[in-house]
């Protein structure tokens, strides 16, 4: 409830040097005096029977939370509508708590660290997993563990690198058994490196659905009833990351892998080597893999790095092929030119 102007406060009430709700009803306190004298000054205050101090501290708070705005008089204060000051000011306060809140598990992680005391046990089913080398050996072991299904969502994380790297130097390093039903979905963000290109042509060969996606947010893997989140893309030591294989999760994380293969671009060969001349396309081989990279969703930077030319050489490129081919958008490019046979 406002006070009116020059009407002595409580000085039990307005002792800044507190903490905790007795500094906020301070606070409040001070807030309230200032409303009710519409245009409170050093002087005002004080009148209101508001010491220095307690003048000094209330106001740069006010002031920090936007409730009361500084003037050019540096005793003096503006003060916005309440309504609209108080509403930010609680939006303000609402994203702080939202954010502890979010980042309780990691603090709780730190401080048990920190104490020498163990985390608790997970949930039956569960296994946590911590650092790249741990994520990948899990990964390669579902490859071979496999019986009727290996499905993979696979983000650019520091697991899924060193995984393909590996992969390239050992070719059977991830063999799958026969008759396994195997879905490989790669972001486009790998598309800069040789090991995935080789996974992918490699995959292909094998009989397996290989596809491209943009923005795959995370790694997953399904195989049969286990399913493991690999998060090294969010955090280097991969903190979160998990193996699982109680029915709901492992369920739940299907369905999300079944939606990215879903919005995927099927994989068309030839990334991964220059296009063999074909006299009965009427393209040059360039942009032959130019049209052939645009079907995966591919960037153009990624592009130039593939083809060996510059990102505005790509750029021009794209923008003739566009035209040629009548459409309007770059996967459009892709597809009208593998339906002509031209990739």
């Amino acid at each position: 409830m406002a006070m009116p102007p020059g009407a002595p406060a409580d000085p039990d009430q307005l002792e800044p040097h507190v903490f905790g709700e007795a500094y906020e009803h301070f606070v409040s306190r001070v807030y309230m005096i200032a409303i009710g004298l519409g245009v409170p000054t050093r002087e005002s205050l004080r009148r209101a029977g508001l010491r220095d101090d307690a003048i000094t501290t209330g106001t740069s708070e006010l002031v920090a939370r936007g409730l009361l705005e500084a003037t050019a008089d540096p005793d003096t204060w503006h003060v916005p509508s309440p309504r609209e000051a108080i509403a930010r000011n609680a939006d303000r306060v609402e994203r702080r708590a939202a954010m502890a809140r979010a980042t309780a598990s990691e603090v709780e992680a730190l401080w048990r660290r920190a104490v020498g005391e163990r985390p608790p046990p997970p949930p039956a089913g569960l296994q946590m997993l911590l650092g790249v080398e741990e994520i990948v050996s899990h990964e390669v072991a579902l490859h071979g563990l496999s019986t009727l299904r290996l499905w993979l969502a696979l983000d650019d994380s520091p697991a899924v690198r060193r995984l393909l790297e590996r992969a390239e130097l050992d070719p059977s390093l991830l063999t799958v058994r026969q008759g396994v039903d195997v879905r490989l979905v790669l972001d486009t963000r790998l598309l800069d490196s040789t090991a995935a290109l080789s996974h992918l042509e490699q995959s292909r060969a094998a009989g397996h659905h290989v596809a491209i996606a943009n923005g795959i947010p995370f790694s997953v893997v399904v195989a049969d009833a286990v399913a493991l989140v690999d998060l090294t893309s969010h955090d280097e030591e991969g903190e979160g990351s998990f193996e699982v294989r109680t029915r709901s999760p492992v369920r739940a994380l299907t369905r999300l892998v079944e939606e990215i293969w879903r919005l995927a671009t099927p994989y068309v060969a030839g990334l991964e080597r220059e296009v063999e001349p074909q006299q009965r396309i009427p393209l040059p081989e360039r942009d032959q893999r130019i049209l052939a990279l645009l079907t995966t969703g591919a960037s153009d930077k990624v592009i130039a790095r593939q083809t060996g030319v510059s990102v505005r050489t790509v750029e021009r490129r794209v923008r003739w092929l566009m035209d040629h081919l009548g459409v309007a958008t770059r996967f459009q490019a892709g597809v009208q030119a593998a339906r002509r046979g031209w990739i």
